[in-house]
C-alpha cells in the first residue's frame, strides 16, 4: 500500500511535455507553455552573486537558481523584464548559443502541484541547424536538471534536443494554414526580421529548403539602431547604446530612457535600413526571383519593414501573427 501511494504521488507530480519549443532570439525569447499559448519575454539575463538579494520572480521574469547533484545552488539569475530593468545583459551581448542554455529555463514552467517536468523533445530554433559546434553545446541540455524557479524546487528531464532552422516553424505554420496564396508549383519563402539578424530562406514546392539561396545577415533592428545612433551622434557627448534605441522603437516613443529623442531621423534611417535588406534579398535570390511565388514577412521587426510589402505589390507579405508564427509553427514539427 505504501509503495502504491508513493507511485501515485510521483505520477501526480509529473508534467509531461511531448514537445517543448524554444526560440531564443536577440531581442525576445519565445516558448509555448503548457496551455499551448505563446509566451514572449525579453532576452535579457541578470546574474546574482551569493550575497545579493534575489528579486521576486514572476511568469514574465522567472528567477532561476541552478543546483548541482548535491542540490547546492551554483548559479542564480533572473530572465526577462526584471532583468532588463536591472540592466542585465541582452542576448546580443552574449554568445547567443550559450545564452540559450540559460533562456531555456524560462520555458521550463511547472503546473500547480507539478514538480517534475519530463520533456521528450526540446526544439531549439537556430539560423542554421547544421552547425556542429552549436549542436554540441545545446545537446548538453539533454539529461536531468535540478533547479529552483520562483522559489519552487523542480526537476526537469530532457530526453532529446533537436535543432530547428529558423524559418522552418513559420513555413510549417504557413503550409498548415494555407497562407501561401499563389500557385502551389511556385517556390515560396520566409523572410524573418529579428533583433540581430535577417534570415531569408526559400522552399521548393515539395517543402525542401533551397540552401544555396540562404540569406543570413546581421541586419536586424540592431543594425537600424546603429544607423540612428550614427545619425544623431553629433548632438551627443556620449554614444547611445543600441538597446536603448531598440527599446524606444519598440514602445514607439522614439525617446530613450536617458531622454534622447531621435524621431526626426527615424524615418530616414528606417528607409535606408529597409533598402539594405531589399538589396541583400535581390542579390541572394537573383537566380530564382522569377520563380518565387510569395515570401512571408515574419519576426518582431517585420512591421518596421512593411514597406517591402508595398514595393513588391504583396508578393512579399507580412502575416498577422508575425511575432508568434515561428514558435507556433515549431509545435507542428
Amino acid at each position: 500500500m505504501l509503495t502504491q501511494n508513493v507511485k501515485e504521488r510521483r505520477e501526480t507530480s509529473l508534467l509531461r511535455r511531448e514537445v517543448l519549443s524554444l526560440d531564443a532570439g536577440n531581442r525576445t525569447t519565445q516558448y509555448i507553455n503548457g496551455d499551448g499559448e505563446a509566451v514572449t519575454v525579453p532576452s535579457v539575463i541578470k546574474t546574482f552573486e551569493d550575497w545579493e538579494d534575489l528579486p521576486n520572480g514572476s511568469d514574465e521574469s522567472p528567477v532561476i537558481q541552478i543546483q548541482n547533484e548535491d542540490f547546492q545552488i551554483t548559479e542564480s539569475f533572473v530572465i526577462g523584464e526584471e532583468a532588463r530593468i536591472q540592466k542585465g545583459k541582452p542576448a546580443y551581448a552574449y554568445d547567443k548559443i550559450k545564452m540559450a542554455k540559460y533562456l531555456v529555463y524560462a520555458a521550463l514552467e511547472p503546473f500547480p502541484e507539478k514538480t517534475v517536468i519530463a520533456v521528450d523533445r526540446l526544439l531549439i530554433a537556430l539560423p542554421d541547424s547544421r552547425n556542429a559546434d552549436y549542436s554540441a553545446v545545446l545537446r548538453e541540455l539533454e539529461g536531468t536538471h535540478n533547479f529552483i524557479r520562483n522559489s519552487q524546487r523542480l526537476v526537469a528531464s530532457i530526453r532529446k534536443v533537436e535543432l530547428i532552422d529558423e524559418t522552418k516553424g513559420a513555413y510549417a505554420y504557413a503550409i498548415f494554414h494555407e497562407l501561401f496564396q499563389r500557385p502551389k508549383d511556385k517556390i515560396n519563402g520566409i523572410l524573418d526580421l529579428g533583433g540581430g539578424t535577417v534570415i531569408g530562406r526559400l522552399y521548393s514546392p515539395s517543402g525542401q529548403p533551397l540552401r544555396s539561396y540562404d540569406l543570413i545577415e546581421k541586419k536586424g533592428t540592431f543594425a537600424l539602431a546603429n544607423k540612428i545612433a550614427s545619425a544623431i551622434q553629433r548632438q551627443l557627448t556620449e554614444r547611445l547604446e543600441p538597446s536603448q534605441i531598440m527599446d524606444a522603437i519598440a514602445n514607439s516613443s522614439y525617446t530613450t530612457d536617458s531622454g534622447v529623442n531621435f524621431a526626426q531621423v527615424f524615418d530616414k534611417c528606417r528607409e535606408s535600413w529597409v533598402e539594405d535588406i531589399r538589396a541583400s534579398v535581390r542579390v541572394a535570390w537573383a537566380e530564382q526571383f522569377k520563380e518565387i511565388g510569395e515570401v512571408l514577412l515574419v519576426g518582431g521587426s517585420a512591421p518596421l519593414a512593411k514597406s517591402i510589402q508595398e514595393f513588391t505589390k504583396n508578393r512579399f507579405r507580412m502575416v498577422s501573427n508575425y511575432q508568434t508564427i515561428s514558435i507556433e509553427g515549431m509545435q507542428l514539427l
